[in-house]
């Protein structure tokens, strides 16, 4: 039987559920929980992220991991009473100098899901060198913050 490297992570989140009740928030990583640096590296982005995203516009990062999460939000509408569940997605990105990038753009989650679709996800030996970068929205001054392969 093959051990599960993510042990540890799965196991927290085992806790959580039972201490809190059941979360219905889905949290996927490229990092290796079991380097130690590279779990340093998430734990601390979840308390202190080192950079915004929408900071680096323009800069290139070469990305070596990724933590992509999912929660599920619920509305209601005032009309009809309908309760409608939207997903919220949010996105650290973690550079060869383990260093993290962090946005709430469901727009750059998507751009980089489309990525990572057809170059696979950034890992340590497979790091994707990403550009964000800024695309105007049909309402005017408003934009999408997007991801791009780096040239």
């Amino acid at each position: 039987m093959e051990e599960n490297k993510n042990t540890l992570a799965l196991q927290t989140t085992d806790i959580t559920n039972n201490l809190f009740g059941e979360s219905k928030t889905r949290k996927v990583t490229t990092l290796d929980l079991t380097d130690e640096a590279q779990a340093d590296m998430m734990l601390n982005s979840l308390q202190d992220a080192d950079h915004i995203l929408n900071d680096c516009v323009g800069q290139t990062i070469e990305c070596i991991g990724v933590t992509l999460t999912e929660t599920p939000v619920e509305t209601t509408n005032e009309e009809t009473g309908e309760v409608i569940v939207r997903k919220k997605h949010s996105m650290c990105l973690f550079d060869i100098n383990g260093e993290s990038y962090v946005t709430g753009s469901n727009a750059c989650y998507m751009s980089f899901i489309n990525i990572a679709q057809l170059k696979g996800m950034p890992t340590k030996e497979n790091p994707i060198k990403l550009v964000p970068i800024k695309v105007d929205a049909k309402e005017k001054g408003h934009f999408y913050l997007k991801l791009k392969i780096a040239k």
